[in-house]
């Protein structure tokens, strides 16, 4: 059984196709809690999910529901990356709308749906242009609540030069990437504050290591964030912190490279992620059940 008195905190970086890394880690740990009779889905016992980008799409498809049920599993979201990813990410049309697979998603998936009536509290990162800094959708603005969940995601991976900001009221909003492609940190702060003196236990998942030529100030500051949270397990007694964060040995890292050959070659980046930090899922296992 899962300890009760621990709250599980979920980090999704941003990475468009390569969310398919989150998901297939995300479903390997459903499977191992399940096998051992820890927990039925690990979706429920999220107390917070923060998510960037790609990971913002994630984060909401794991809690959002319809009438008390849970509208995909998250089996459910790794077969639509691998199914419909060359629909969910085609940057090949610049200035376009949002194609019609995203579209699809946002819209017919999580149809009217309010941010207002998620359970899980969240925090999904966007970036105003305007006055140039982060503009989260999180549980503890009255602000965002009325807001349609589609609108808030289009805000969040609404990428520049590829699909148009999201104008809300004086703000416009771009891709959270912009902002935060790591929000470990911000998933941190929220629940310090809204959890205190409380077990947490911080569950962070990347989009694949990038390296040369695209490890640019975006992945320097994912990795300064990484260092960030090691450093508060330091300091703080009641944090537990996990970073899952796969190679690309074999994939293209290019987010948009939504070809058959190339998810499959994500998903053996991930699978050989797996098999090499197997010790990394079981210390896991044994922190949720402490």
């Amino acid at each position: 059984m899962l300890n009760e008195n621990v709250k599980i905190v979920v980090s999704i970086d941003g990475g468009g196709i390569r969310g398919v890394l989150p998901l297939l880690l995300l479903d390997h740990l459903n499977n191992l809690l399940m096998k051992q009779q820890i927990c039925e889905d690990l979706s429920k016992e999220i107390s917070l999910i923060a998510g960037t980008s790609t990971g913002a799409i994630i984060s909401a498809g794991l809690i959002v529901k319809e009438e008390d049920k849970y509208l995909f599993s998250i089996q459910d979201l790794l077969n639509l990356y691998k199914l419909k990813g060359p629909q969910l990410f085609n940057l090949s049309n610049p200035g376009h709308e949002q194609s019609e697979g995203l579209k699809l998603v946002l819209k017919r998936k999580f149809k009217n749906i309010k941010l207002g009536q998620l359970d899980t509290h969240f925090a999904f990162v966007s970036y105003d242009k305007i006055s140039r800094k982060p503009f989260i959708f999180d549980h503890t603005n009255p602000l965002v609540k009325t807001i349609n969940l589609s609108t808030a995601l289009s805000a969040c991976s609404a990428v520049p030069g590829y699909f148009p900001s999201v104008r809300l009221d004086n703000y416009e909003l771009i891709d959270g990437i912009m902002a935060a492609k790591n929000p470990s940190k911000i998933a941190y702060d929220i629940a310090h504050i809204q959890y205190p003196n409380t077990r947490i236990i911080l569950l962070s998942f990347g989009t694949g290591k990038l390296k040369g030529d695209m490890y640019d100030d975006i992945e320097e500051k994912v990795t300064e964030v990484d260092i960030q949270l090691n450093s508060l397990v330091e300091t703080d007694p009641y944090l537990k912190y996990y970073r899952f964060q796969p190679e690309l040995n074999i994939a293209d890292p290019q987010m948009d490279n939504a070809t058959p050959d190339n998810i499959n070659a994500l998903i053996k980046d991930g699978e050989n992620y797996i098999r090499q930090h197997s010790n990394l899922f079981e210390q896991l296992i044994k922190d949720l059940k402490k």
